[in-house]
């Protein structure tokens, strides 16, 4: 089966930890995997916005907004990412030639990365996206994070209304993101801003 020779090519690469995410619900996909040896460890939640009123872009003092500049801003999204999700569950962090070669994949546009920065240095970010599926043009936001040194003044909250009304400016009106189930504060802050809960994975 092709779980099987995933494993199998992951003892090749020497890689010790497997991750596989499935649908919460899909009873024959958990006894396949648990047959492997896999067990359950997070959960997340996929959400989705269609659309609403959303707050004002409030930046402290000195802060400014910008999008991601090509062939300028690679190390600094590979810094502020690494910086933001370094302690968390399963975060790998990335290096620069990877930032390079995903901000230029189909689905991106430069514009569609946004930073709140302060002296120019880079405080939070949020990664937007766009694909097309059964409900048309879909906007994604792949990664928000905010600088630990940043946490607790808003940033979060500002980024991602950014982010909203630039995909809602490119005419999109839903957009879909998943979320840990245990980050209390990314999740309450996604349902403040009108998404919901539109199915959950494993």
């Amino acid at each position: 089966t092709l779980v099987a020779r995933a494993i199998e090519h992951s003892h090749a690469l020497d890689v010790r930890v497997l991750h596989i995410q499935t649908a919460h619900d899909s009873a024959d996909a958990s006894h396949i995997l648990e047959s492997y040896g896999f067990a359950q460890v997070k959960e997340y939640l996929q959400m989705r916005w269609e659309g609403g009123v959303l707050p004002p872009v409030r930046l402290p003092c000195g802060f400014e907004l910008r999008p991601f500049r090509l062939d300028q801003d690679e190390q600094a999204l590979a810094d502020i990412q690494n910086a933001a999700f370094t302690e968390n569950w399963g975060f790998s962090p990335n290096s620069v030639e990877e930032i390079a070669a995903r901000v230029r994949m189909k689905s991106n546009v430069p514009d569609g990365i946004l930073f709140i920065t302060e002296d120019g240095t880079p405080a939070a970010y949020n990664w937007t996206h766009r694909n097309e599926n059964s409900l048309g043009s879909v906007g994604f936001i792949g990664m928000t994070g905010v600088h630990p040194n940043y946490r607790s003044t808003g940033l979060g909250t500002a980024v991602v209304v950014a982010g909203l009304e630039y995909l809602r400016g490119e005419g999109i009106t839903t957009v879909e993101l998943e979320v840990d189930s245990e980050n209390s504060p990314a999740r309450e802050l996604y349902l403040k801003l009108g998404f919901r809960r539109v199915q959950q994975t494993v």
